[in-house]
């Protein structure tokens, strides 16, 4: 669950329980002299108190999210946490050091730039999008492995790999070499812009999965992905 969809239960549960204090204040031997209106008011107050502050929460973390996307320096780190392919937000694992000097970083960069980028081309995808979709899922980190199985550049499953290889690519294919981790997942979203005939549709189906994004249209995060990463295509270089 969204940390900021934690912090709005919390404070809704923190109105509720005012409200409890208040109706046992009104049926208490104490609270019969209380004025009705006064409780109420303190009720009200309590409740908008609450609700602003979420509703502050939220927005903040709305915009650390959009700042998050926009903003890709050069020699960025990998994030944290990444969505995969199959909808999940999920903690990733690198196998990679925790503080590689930031020449390597930079050569590591350059690297999958160049992979991705002759994927896209190969595919016949816009290079700035296929930047944009491994950027978001794994920081341009081939050592990036989800809790999930993803792996890789474009956090490709396993077993998503096993079925697309052969399908799209006329071979099996290793997720844990660039090359073929790049090539599959460009290859999956190529399937998808084919089959939606919409980017953002496109977009959604490599995220959500195309089944669930049918049966249930976009869910909140999903939008929430699609337009962050059509932001970040349009800043890449």
């Amino acid at each position: 669950m969204p940390k900021a969809r934690r912090v709005l239960g919390g404070a809704l549960l923190t109105a509720a329980a005012t409200a409890l204090t208040v109706k046992g204040a009104l049926t208490s031997p104490i609270g019969a002299v209380v004025p009705t209106d006064q409780l109420q008011h303190d009720l009200r107050a309590a409740k908008d108190a609450t609700l602003a502050q979420s509703s502050t929460v939220i927005t903040q973390a709305q915009q650390r999210l959009v700042g998050a996307i926009v903003r890709v320096p050069s020699g960025a780190p990998a994030p944290t946490s990444a969505p995969t392919s199959n909808g999940q937000v999920v903690t990733a694992i690198s196998t990679a050091p925790q503080d590689p000097e930031p020449s390597v970083r930079r050569a590591a960069h350059v690297h999958a730039h160049r992979i991705l980028r002759d994927a896209a081309l190969r595919h016949q995808l816009d290079p700035k999008l296929v930047l944009a979709v491994s950027y978001w899922e794994s920081g341009w980190d081939q050592s990036l492995v989800s809790q999930t199985g993803a792996v890789g550049l474009m956090q490709v499953e396993p077993a998503t790999a096993q079925e697309a290889g052969p399908a799209l690519l006329g071979r099996a294919v290793d997720i844990t070499d660039a090359y073929d981790n790049a090539d599959v997942g460009t290859a999956v979203l190529k399937e998808d812009v084919v089959a939606f005939r919409d980017l953002p549709m496109a977009l959604a189906a490599y995220y959500q999965g195309p089944t669930s994004l049918r049966a249930n249209g976009m869910f909140p995060d999903t939008q929430q992905y699609v337009q962050g990463i059509l932001d970040l295509a349009a800043r890449m270089n």
